[in-house]
């Protein structure tokens, strides 16, 4: 009973720090642009006030229109409740489910090109078969660098995974280089950041995640809006317990506070690299994918070397 309790607790933290996390990156690119712009907790300003309002729902979208965001804000949250956050006690936990993990986490990329498609709007369709196939390159790479982990550490559980990182490192140093460049470049993909997207235009020939959503308002505006920052923060989450494992204690309290830390140490990385670089062309884009894949392949075959 006790370790569902502290599955629970991880998930509302989760779901709590995943809009600060977002606001937090935005603010750091402002202040380095020199602009002052809103605090942190704008993200939750925005979702209280969509989330008030009642969505309008194109009159050629089907039932799908109505369960898909309901589908993605689930299986993101399912998809968290596989990675411990402060505690190896995770809400779901299983042999395999790394399987697992990957599967859902893209059902709910699935569904949300499905509602893209749905509208019956050229840019919601333009918008699905580019995120199609950006996840298409993407996840392939995810996989690789999942299975490279599950053969260090011996298992194919998520927590004994996580909880093995703190215990000991890598035997093999550039292995763990390589699968912590390919992590980055597939997190940068799968939530739709620069350079594979902008989350910041609306420009409709550039767009890839915000065309998708372009019809959408009030609640599932919302809801699409509170899963991606927690899609954000689930990958920044599986970077920092990892490659990180060094800050953990056994006390709870301060376990929540050293995850914090190593979320911020994650998310400026993230910030900087969109001040850097521009979007890439989208033709470009499969390029930088499989660059981030023949990394991760490394890391998995110098496993073996």
């Amino acid at each position: 009973m006790g370790n569902i309790v502290i599955g629970i607790l991880q998930i509302v933290i989760f779901i709590a720090l995943a809009p600060a996390i977002k606001g937090f990156i935005h603010k750091i690119k402002l202040n380095l642009r020199g602009q002052k712009g809103p605090s942190i907790l704008q993200p939750y300003k925005d979702l209280i006030k969509l989330f008030r309002k009642e969505p309008v729902i194109s009159k050629d979208a089907s039932f799908i229109s109505k369960i898909a965001p309901i589908v993605v804000l689930l299986a993101t949250i399912i998809s968290a409740s596989f990675i411990p956050i402060f505690s190896p006690n995770t809400l779901l936990s299983f042999t395999g489910d790394v399987i697992a993990f990957m599967y859902v986490l893209g059902l709910s990329t699935f569904f949300i090109a499905l509602y893209g498609l749905d509208q019956g709007s050229s840019f919601g369709g333009l918008g699905s078969a580019r995120e199609m196939t950006i996840a298409s390159l993407a996840e392939p790479t995810l996989m690789m660098i999942m299975f490279t982990f599950s053969l260090e550490y011996g298992t194919s559980n998520i927590s004994e995974i996580f909880v093995k990182a703190h215990s000991h490192s890598f035997n093999v140093p550039i292995a763990y280089v390589f699968s912590l460049l390919a992590l980055f470049f597939v997190s940068m993909a799968e939530n739709a950041r620069i350079p594979f997207d902008n989350p910041e235009t609306h420009l409709e020939l550039t767009m890839v995640h915000e065309a998708m959503i372009l019809e959408a308002s009030g609640k599932y505006l919302a809801i699409f809006e509170l899963s991606s920052y927690m899609k954000l923060l689930l990958f920044i989450s599986i970077a920092s317990n990892i490659f990180l494992p060094f800050l953990y204690s056994s006390n709870m309290l301060l376990n929540i506070l050293f995850y914090i830390i190593k979320v911020i140490i994650f998310s400026i990385p993230i910030a900087l690299l969109e001040l850097s670089v521009a979007k890439f062309r989208f033709f470009r884009i499969p390029d930088l994918l499989m660059i981030s894949f023949a990394l991760a392949t490394l890391g998995f075959v110098l496993y073996y070397v």
